[in-house]
């Protein structure tokens, strides 16, 4: 890292907000990088934002670390925030590099139809193809071998990185974000079977990505049957996420990686799931509700609940049943032990009988 992007303790602790607890001849100290608390030497930045993690404050060798007045203590090299996650963010965005990207302009091997509009201040890539019709928003950056469609609209300040591609007639917002790999508005998976094969059934509708969007590397957003499959403004989608045909994303969702969404799925605003969740056609997901990792849905989810298992149910109730469940084992002993008990009972009483 170049020493033009090294900031000084005191600059850092002003950057989030934050008081520093050392001697203001620390506070001088320039910083090379953020580091985690376990691997941060002595020109490096940590955190820490739970007790968990307070215990390695005293070993770290960082020279600073961003925390809470209750994590770090009277620690001198400390700097003191009501919010740690979002101070390291704020000093992570000083520190941040980013990709390389094409120059602004259009490059000698990218092959844009003549019918296409490309706004003066966009970049476009080695390689790229831009389809009939399409167009490209101000300071857009379509990087190499970007595949665009006929009618695609691309709006300001977007970034998709190498290999995107974007089929027709879909629509992409301001400022999205779309990862490497990324496919939207491919065909949705529909099917009938009708005289002893599947049928293909057309999709004849779009996709439409909102503004401030940012979808992760090979992740695949399906075009609707009919109407739009949209994602809405906001959402943050992760690596290999698949959306299917007609699925309506509310604004600010959070979907980390290898989600499934089936077909027609509506999820509300600030609806978050883990990894691996898998949701069941047509379901209504309500505003606010969490789906942990590996959860099934197959029915609807009411706004602000968490769900949890397969197939998911209430996190209270799936924790009691999840708790019982371990106890199988040993209450099958114990009735196996009772079962022997009854036995003997049962043959002595035969012989008192009988004696």
């Amino acid at each position: 890292m170049t020493q033009t992007q090294q900031h000084t303790i005191a600059e850092l602790a002003a950057r989030c907000g934050g008081r520093f607890l050392g001697p203001e001849q620390a506070g001088a100290k320039r910083i090379r990088t953020v580091a985690a608390l376990n691997e941060a030497g002595p020109d490096d930045i940590s955190w820490v934002v739970s007790p968990k993690h307070a215990k390695e404050v005293p070993a770290s060798g960082a020279a600073a670390i961003v925390g809470t007045e209750a994590l770090l203590g009277s620690d001198p090299r400390g700097i003191v925030v009501r919010d740690p996650s979002a101070a390291i963010a704020d000093i992570l965005d000083l520190y941040w590099i980013a990709p390389s990207a094409p120059a602004m302009g259009v490059h000698p091997t990218a092959i844009v139809d003549a019918t296409a509009s490309i706004a003066k201040s966009a970049a476009i890539g080695a390689y790229a193809v831009i389809g009939p019709r399409a167009s490209v928003g101000d300071d857009s950056v379509i990087h190499e071998g970007v595949s665009i469609g006929a009618e695609v609209r691309i709006g300001e300040a977007c970034l998709l990185h190498d290999r995107v591609v974007i089929y027709d007639r879909c629509t992409i917002g301001n400022r999205v974000i779309i990862h490497s790999g990324t496919v939207i508005g491919a065909d949705g998976f529909g099917y009938i079977f009708r005289d002893g094969q599947h049928r293909r059934v057309p999709h004849i509708g779009t996709v439409t990505i909102e503004d401030d969007v940012e979808i992760g590397a090979n992740s695949c957003i399906d075009r609707a049957k009919v109407g739009s499959t949209v994602v809405g403004r906001g959402s943050k989608i992760d690596n290999l996420v698949m959306v299917a045909h007609n699925v309506q994303l509310g604004p600010l969702c959070i979907l980390a990686a290898q989600v499934g969404i089936s077909g027609s799925a509506r999820l509300g605003q600030g609806v978050i799931m883990g990894g691996q969740v898998g949701v069941a056609d047509g379901v209504v997901i309500g505003n606010g509700a969490m789906i942990a990792a590996q959860s099934g849905i197959e029915g609807a989810v009411p706004p602000g609940v968490t769900m949890f298992g397969y197939p998911a149910k209430e996190r209270s109730e799936a924790f009691r049943i999840e708790a019982r469940i371990r106890k199988l084992p040993r209450l099958y002993d114990e009735v196996a032990e009772l079962a022997r008990r009854i036995e003997k009972l049962e043959a002595a009483t035969h012989h008192s009988e009988h004696g």
